[in-house]
């Protein structure tokens, strides 16, 4: 059964789109007769396009219910046809999806012709009826149309980036140079580093998205990991997102969700109504369709590009670079493992080296449990890259044994990251600089609560001192808070689920029942629960308890 948003939203776009195609068609043919058939053709047909799309918005703003709750309901139908249509005939999928994203150009037409086609028909209409306060409404129409397509617009943008070039980094260059040589990929057009323990290959849309740039980024957490071939693999599994039939579909996707979203969030902060109904409603169904096609073809796509690394690198050094960057995800993801940054006066001027520390110190003690964490994990038909198992097994590995170590590169390598980092490291302090006490406001706040805090049976300030205790990471002192409150009372939802969250990440199954319970008591929780607890279950391989998850979950949507 499909969506009845979507069986809505094809219906009133397609009709919207034919009678824009048949108003240009037809003006076309009229402009071989007589002007006058042109404007009036127009005036008609604008009218019509004009209340079709105005009905639409108004429509969308009355069933838009903004509750994200992706595949639980008949998308999933749809999600696992477009996923089984992909792995028996990729070439289907891949034209649909290019017809998919050519809509944000054929909607860029239809507005214009729209809203041109209702000016001309307000003109004609003021001027033959001697009504010249309709050029108010013809100067709000015009105003409009430049509001739409300057909010449609975009410019490349780029925050905390360092551009690299061949002069200053020649060795990292080069590794990146000859992974473009080796596989015949085409050059790029910037190479950036970021922040984050990852790569990408992005297409970033200018003007109206007629044009952009091949940006690859790269974190510096993944430079300052990886040894030079590892990094190779993973700047060649980046490259085959460009270069391969099969993965070069995303860039395209990810290009109209760039734009998008970015027209979301221009129209949310601008908050003017004509945008609103011009854009939005278009914008989110869009996007939602984006958004399946992409989670659709992305497993076979990162699967693909690990076969191509593994190709002109080796399997082994495929893996051991993947192995690296989820230990550095699961170690930035990890509260317990962060250097407390708050409890200083001013904004650090080396915070990559404080982390990068932290991490050296830690990895001594959590590597194997981390290992252990991510041969477990699995992932879902809806995640965007397969789990580490699943990985491992398109390479050939049926036994990971290998040897990680992540102080193993070369020392004129090690200098490029090195400069790399003390640049990335003077961008962190002035970005943070001028808003640490913002930044710093709300630790002192419950630093505050906590040396103020005397014992009492009021459960609203327990519940506080518990939260100001979570805030400051003290996770066993608060779970011996919030244990001390449901003693004296068992039902008190909030406190059942925020002791459920802490137990979650201390690796203890318990949480998961407890975050049922407060979703039993509170319904609020639900949601936020049930994704924990998902995470919780993808992450440690428990695939039975995730089945239940789904299982009462449901069942709760059911019942309430």
């Amino acid at each position: 059964m499909r969506n009845k948003k979507d069986v809505f939203f094809n219906v009133a776009l397609g009709i919207i789109f034919f009678t824009c195609i048949t108003s240009i068609v037809i003006s076309i043919v009229a402009l071989t007769k007589n002007l006058n058939e042109v404007f009036s053709v127009l005036t008609k047909f604008g009218f019509i396009e004009f209340s079709m799309i105005l009905l639409t918005a108004i429509i969308w703003f009355i069933i838009d219910d903004s509750i994200d709750i992706p595949f639980y309901t008949d998308n999933g139908d749809q999600f696992e046809k477009i996923l089984e249509l992909y792995k028996n005939d990729s070439e289907k999928v891949r034209k649909k999806i290019k017809l998919l994203c050519d809509y944000e150009k054929i909607y860029i037409v239809v507005i214009t012709v729209t809203v041109i086609s209702t000016v001309i028909g307000i003109v004609s209409f003021s001027l033959k009826n001697d009504r010249s306060h309709f050029g108010i409404v013809v100067m709000a129409l015009l105003g409009s149309l430049f509001i739409v397509l300057k909010t449609m617009y975009i410019k490349l943008q780029y925050e905390n980036e360092v551009t690299i070039n061949k002069q200053e980094y020649p060795i990292l260059y080069g590794i990146i140079d000859d992974a473009i040589k080796l596989t015949n990929a085409p050059q790029l057009d910037e190479i950036c580093i970021v922040e984050g323990p990852n790569a990408g290959v992005m297409f970033i849309p200018n003007g109206f998205g007629f044009n952009g740039k091949h940006i690859l980024e790269i974190g510096i957490q993944t430079l300052k990991i990886l040894n030079e071939e590892e990094l190779k693999s993973v700047i060649i599994h980046e490259l085959a997102h460009i270069y391969n039939e099969d993965t070069n579909i995303s860039s395209k996707i990810s290009r109209c969700l760039i734009r998008w979203n970015m027209i979301i969030e221009k129209v949310e902060e601008n908050e003017n109504i004509i945008q609103s109904i011009l854009l939005l409603p278009f914008a989110k169904i869009y996007i939602k369709k984006l958004e399946t096609y992409l989670k659709a073809v992305s497993q076979p796509e990162e699967l693909a590009a690990d076969k191509e690394a593994a190709l002109y690198t080796s399997a082994e050094i495929c893996a051991k670079a993947d192995t690296k960057l989820n230990i550095m995800s699961l170690f930035l993801k990890n509260p317990y493992c962060k250097v407390e940054l708050r409890a200083l006066e001013e904004a650090p001027k080396n915070y990559f080296n404080i982390m990068f520390d932290d991490f050296n110190n830690e990895i001594v003690d959590r590597k194997a449990q981390w290992l252990s964490q991510i041969k477990k994990s699995i992932s879902s038909i809806y995640d965007t890259h397969p789990s580490f198992s699943e990985r491992m097994v398109a390479l050939g590995i049926d036994d990971f044994n290998y040897e990680i170590i992540f102080d193993d590169q070369n020392e004129n390598y090690k200098e490029e990251i090195d400069k790399l980092v003390d640049i990335k490291n003077k961008q962190w302090y002035e970005s943070w600089c001028n808003d640490w006490e913002e930044f710093t406001k709300e630790y002192k706040l419950q630093l505050e609560i906590i040396n103020n805090y005397k014992e009492t049976d009021d459960a609203e300030i327990n519940m506080d001192y518990g939260f100001a205790l979570e805030e400051l990471r003290q996770y066993d002192k608060a779970l011996e808070v919030y244990k001390n409150i449901i003693s004296k009372d068992e039902n008190y939802a909030i406190a059942i689920y925020r002791m459920g969250q802490i137990l979650l990440t201390k690796n203890d199954n318990n949480g998961i029942e407890l975050l049922k319970k407060s979703a039993d008591l509170e319904i609020e929780f639900i949601i936020d629960a049930m994704n924990s607890i998902i995470e919780y279950c993808m992450n440690n391989g428990l695939e039975d308890k995730v089945d239940e998850a789904y299982e009462w979950f449901n069942k709760k949507l059911y019942e309430d």
